[in-house]
């Protein structure tokens, strides 16, 4: 009977399984973002000193918006649109003040400067974005780990007894293939730096959070 070996469309199959494993831990990190209550706050410092007059001005002078688009503030990438409690006026040439300015020539996104004003919300997109490179720099970890179990393994039955949990990012056409298998070699290898506790624990929380 034919050895299950490590192909390199194994290999590549079981490290794709490995960054699936963090699917729903950088979804939830994402849906995490800066609220909505953003959005009118935002528009409320900008304009909030003339909504007397521009509440007084027919609409068809102004766009009417419900909602805005924070392009950066200061150099941090924002990138993310905040839904307003209603249609507000917007107007047609976006002022250039000490707190924002237009960002781009089309559209209505806003460039936030690096203001003191902005103090809470430049923390809030921090906090968020910085959720998001801690996902990414776990999955990465596990990823490389995983790597080095398969690269330091000929075939999948001796990496299983090293580390079963590799099962549950084994493709099952290959698992089809390895219940055919008896593997009849045993050879030591070395797994230096590479934590098969830490690794287990992620692969058994996915599968309790699926």
């Amino acid at each position: 009977m034919a050895t299950v070996r490590f192909s390199k469309e194994l290999q590549d199959a079981i490290l794709n399984n490995a960054r699936i494993v963090f699917n729903k831990q950088r979804e939830d990190a994402d849906n995490n973002r800066p609220s909505d209550e953003w959005g009118d706050k935002i528009y409320n410092t900008l304009f909030g000193e003339h909504t007397a007059v521009l509440n007084a001005v027919p609409p068809y002078f102004f766009n009417m918006v419900d909602k805005i688009k924070v392009e950066h503030i200061g150099t941090l990438p924002v990138n993310l649109e905040f839904k307003l409690n209603s249609k507000r006026p917007m107007p047609h040439e976006f002022p250039d003040t000490e707190l924002a300015k237009k960002s781009g020539y089309y559209g209505n996104d806003i460039h936030l400067k690096d203001n003191l004003t902005w103090g809470e919300f430049h923390a809030d997109v921090t906090r968020w974005k910085q959720s998001i490179k801690a996902v990414e720099e776990k999955r990465t970890a596990f990823i490389m780990q995983v790597k080095k179990i398969i690269e330091a393994h000929a075939t999948l039955a001796p990496a299983l007894k090293v580390w079963p949990p590799l099962w549950d990012l084994v493709p099952e056409n290959y698992k089809e293939k390895h219940r055919e298998v008896k593997e009849r070699e045993k050879k030591e290898v070395s797994l230096e730096g590479v934590d098969l506790s830490s690794l287990t624990s992620i692969v058994v929380a996915n599968k309790l959070t699926r």
